[in-house]
């Protein structure tokens, strides 16, 4: 028998090492069978570029087409002007988010009263006007004309004189004079409106009417219609609506022709806003 060679044997051997090598590897890379889970609920996607979707009771209701086209009512504008304070007991403006007064003193002329009285009739509005006795004795059927329509008529003396410089008893006696007069034109006293010509007064003036059971009603907003000369009626619509504030007591006069003329579109413009015009009487009242 043949002896194989050496060279055959080394060659026999290296090849069944490299034989076994390969099954020891293949046996190692086979791995166990996955574990089975139960299959889960999935969970929808977050997207990370919003935020996710709130829960139903957080969620804002939908607005509906009716409460879309349903008008919100008007609110009257704050502003910031500084109002005077008057003095103690004087009714200057009252604490009201929306009411307001518009008052008109009759001393002057009366050619605008009637168109005056014909816009606050056709607006369906009553407010206060301040007379003097000599107006009333001028003008005795505007004055029953103005009490029949509604309106509060408060006392603005006899003469308009500046009370300040009167003694006790006269400024006793103008008041009187005025009041009887209304009294008898109109079967009301003015009792106790009371405005003091060119607004002027002091301690003793409003003691002294005060005894004759009148209280001293100023104002909170000058118009201007009579203070400032060839004002004009866009002007004075103006002044009132950038200044206007609820509560306060606005300053008119029966003898201002540029008033007269522009009275129904401030009006107009003052209700768009959500002002209640009423008398000096219901804004001290609070009704």
């Amino acid at each position: 028998m043949t002896r194989p060679r050496p060279g055959n044997v080394l060659k026999c051997a290296l090849a069944g090492i490299a034989v076994a090598a390969a099954i020891l590897l293949a046996s190692c890379s086979v791995q166990p069978p996955a574990k089975q889970i139960a299959p889960t609920a999935q969970r929808p996607p977050v997207h990370r570029d919003r935020p996710a979707p709130a829960p139903a009771e957080r969620q804002k209701p939908k607005v509906t087409t009716a409460e879309i086209a349903a008008p919100k009512p008007a609110q009257p504008t704050a502003h910031h002007w500084r109002r005077y304070g008057g003095y103690p007991g004087e009714v200057v403006r009252c604490l009201s988010s929306n009411k307001i007064a518009l008052t008109f003193d009759a001393g002057a002329s009366p050619a605008p009263t009637p168109s005056i009285l014909k816009t606050l009739k056709s607006a369906g509005l009553h407010v206060t006007f301040f007379l003097t006795g000599k107006w009333c004795e001028k003008n005795p059927e505007l004055v029953k004309q103005i009490a029949a329509d509604g309106h509060e008529i408060g006392n603005h003396t006899y003469s308009h004189p500046d009370l300040r410089k009167l003694g006790d008893d006269a400024i006793v006696e103008q008041l009187r004079k005025a009041d009887d007069l209304i009294t008898n034109l109109t079967g009301k006293s003015a009792k106790p409106l009371f405005r003091p010509p060119f607004g002027g007064r002091d301690k003793r003036v409003l003691a002294v009417a005060g005894e004759q059971g009148y209280r001293s009603v100023y104002w909170s907003l000058d118009s201007f219609d009579a203070y400032k000369k060839g004002i004009t009626s866009r002007q004075i619509e103006d002044r009132i609506l950038e200044r206007i504030q609820g509560g306060d007591i606005v300053l008119m006069h029966c003898g201002s022709a540029a008033t007269a003329a522009q009275l129904g579109d401030l009006i107009s413009k003052l209700q768009q806003r959500g002002y209640q015009i009423v008398k000096v009487s219901d804004l001290t009242a609070g009704g």
